[in-house]
């Protein structure tokens, strides 16, 4: 049985910032001088490349914070297991001091839409929720916190005000709050509330954490960005909470058109500044007490219908190319709009993500077709392939497959194919990877031991077979397309990819050597893979060549005669 892991008590940790790969370098040269960092879970719990090597080193410089973004708490879908067993992995890794997500839903049926969907705000929603947050605690053996998200609708259904529903989701589950200023600040003005009167409903010993960041004024609604300065309304009423319940672990947001580091340590010095009003005496814990409700069992099947009828009806008003009728009667009006028509914001936001998610990966695609055509292909391609991962850069794999069965293929033959290479090399990327292989482990092997060695190779090793030259497209994809020179008929390549330290290779190979890479992958024995190289040519070829290449950079996983069990 897993033991719980807290003294109910939050980390005080002062003010910190977001970790973002744009300040990597930065901060593993320089160490800046900055309170804590927040990392987003998704970012590491999938990679075993650099990203996850550069947050182990900051760990051990810094106290690191996981803000997950995916969990999905309040879906009707069944909690993911998969995703749990990633995130108690890395967890267990890196033992942050704060863990923390959104009290909200992601996705449902299976389908995943990338956002941070509102709940409505009822006793059924706190229940269910508050039941799905205790088997997270429990699971990962330790205490977290829910944020309150920013939203652009409301339930017609809710019968509680926001802060209601955030307290009591959070009582019952006993879990915490992480407390996010910059949305109340949102919430309050895109649905007409007292922004104060929420700080003073919430209790002080259930916040662990403040979030803070920069919104877009759209208008008619504000819009959660985290691409701007933190607003001085935002600074008035963190001030204002701060007076309420005292010292608070503080964080910056900064999520689109980040700014260099120094940007972001203005931004947490002028929250120190008022934050040390407060923090006279530098305590290094804050006392909490828990009183969660003890459930058992299931809810109802008709409470779950309910809250799966709902969360389908939205995801119909988000996923493109779905037009219902009456879908959005379940919601408020939203100022001079219906709730429907505010919905484009989440829809026009989930054609954006995924948008950013192929463009993220297949950079040369986007360079060879251009901004226009890429992002009408990333339209009709979030239309035709929803997305069923909470990984956002998963929801970009299928289109090597869609390239393929689209007209691009007409004028552009070599794109599926350049996609593929390109999804190989992310694959490489973020692939966990295996103990070195000693090839001295190999020294006084006969004849007949060399002849039924199997060789297995590292996760991040790759090929490609292409009859286009997709490597050299690949390789001008920084090129002003004026100034591309590769020729396309007749040039076949192959290509080896992999990955040395935290840096991604793709290598031109020949042919035969992609064949005697092939016959390692599909399991034959190195005598198997040079009968099959000796039935495709009479060549001289140079495997001693290839072999000592693959392992001088560290390729192989394993190798073993067949018929030996290794111990």
């Amino acid at each position: 049985m897993t033991t719980m892991k807290t003294d109910n008590y939050w980390p005080i940790l002062g003010c910190g910032v977001g970790l973002r790969a744009e300040h990597y370098a930065y901060i593993l040269a320089k160490k800046p001088k900055v309170d804590w960092f927040e990392a987003v879970t998704e970012n590491f719990m999938d990679s075993g490349g650099r990203p996850l090597e550069i947050l182990t080193q900051i760990c051990k410089d810094y106290p690191v914070a996981l803000h997950g973004v995916a969990l999905s708490i309040g879906s009707a879908d069944p909690l993911d297991e998969n995703y749990l067993k990633r995130l108690k992995t890395l967890v267990d890794r890196v033992d942050p001091c704060i863990v923390s997500d959104h009290l909200c839903w992601s996705g449902v049926e299976g389908e995943s839409l990338h956002d941070l969907l509102p709940l409505p705000f009822t006793e059924e929603a706190v229940d269910f929720t508050a039941r799905r947050i205790q088997k997270v605690q429990d699971f990962l053996g330790r205490k977290i916190l829910i944020e309150n998200v920013s939203t652009y609708v409301t339930y017609r259904h809710s019968t509680m005000p926001e802060w209601q529903f955030l307290t009591e989701t959070a009582r019952r589950a006993g879990c915490g709050i992480l407390l996010d200023l910059n949305n109340i600040y949102v919430n309050s003005k895109n649905h007409h509330f007292d922004a104060e009167e929420y700080i003073q409903s919430v209790p002080a010993q259930l916040v662990g954490q403040f979030h803070l960041g920069g919104h877009t004024d759209k208008g008619e609604f504000l819009f959660d960005t985290h691409s701007a300065q933190v607003v001085h309304p935002v600074w008035q009423l963190y001030e204002k909470a701060l007076a309420l319940y005292g010292p608070v672990s503080t964080l910056i947001e900064w999520d689109a058109d980040i700014p260099e580091f120094s940007g972001l340590l203005c931004e947490a010095e002028k929250a120190k500044q008022i934050y040390q009003k407060f923090n006279i005496f530098r305590p290094l814990k804050k006392a909490v007490s828990f009183s969660p409700k003890k459930y058992t069992g299931e809810i109802s099947h008709e409470e779950w219908k309910k809250i799966v009828s709902h969360q389908r009806r939205m995801k119909n008003l988000v996923r493109p190319g779905s037009t219902p009728a009456d879908e959005g009667d379940f919601l408020n009006p939203q100022g001079s709009v219906s709730g429907r028509e505010r919905m484009s914001v989440y829809a026009g936001g989930y054609v954006a993500r995924i948008r950013e998610s192929l463009a993220e990966t297949y950079e040369a695609v986007k360079h060879v077709m251009g901004e226009d055509a890429f992002t009408r292909l990333a339209e009709s391609y979030a239309q035709a392939y929803p997305s069923h991962s909470y990984n956002l850069s998963d929801a970009s794999k299928e289109l090597p497959t869609f390239l393929e069965q689209s007209t691009w293929k007409d004028n552009l033959p070599f794109l599926p194919d350049l996609a593929r290479l390109e999804r190989l090399i992310a694959e490489s990327f973020h692939s966990f990877a295996k103990s070195k292989f000693d090839v001295l482990a190999l020294a006084g092997l006969d004849e007949d031991g060399w002849n039924n060695l199997r060789i297995e190779f590292q996760p991040f090793v790759k090929i490609i077979s292409s009859p286009w030259p997709i490597v050299d497209l690949w390789t001008a994809r920084k090129t002003p397309i004026s100034k591309i020179n590769v020729t396309l008929e007749g040039r076949p390549q192959c290509a080896l990819v992999y990955r040395r330290e935290f840096e991604v290779f793709c290598r031109p190979i020949s042919g035969f050597e992609y064949e005697f890479l092939k016959s390692f992958f599909s399991g034959k024995t190195l005598g198997q893979a040079c009968e099959h190289l000796s039935a495709l040519t009479d060549e001289d070829l140079p495997l001693q060549d290839w072999l000592a290449f693959w392992s001088s950079n560290s390729l192989f996983a394993d190798a073993v005669p067949r018929g030996v069990v290794q111990a």
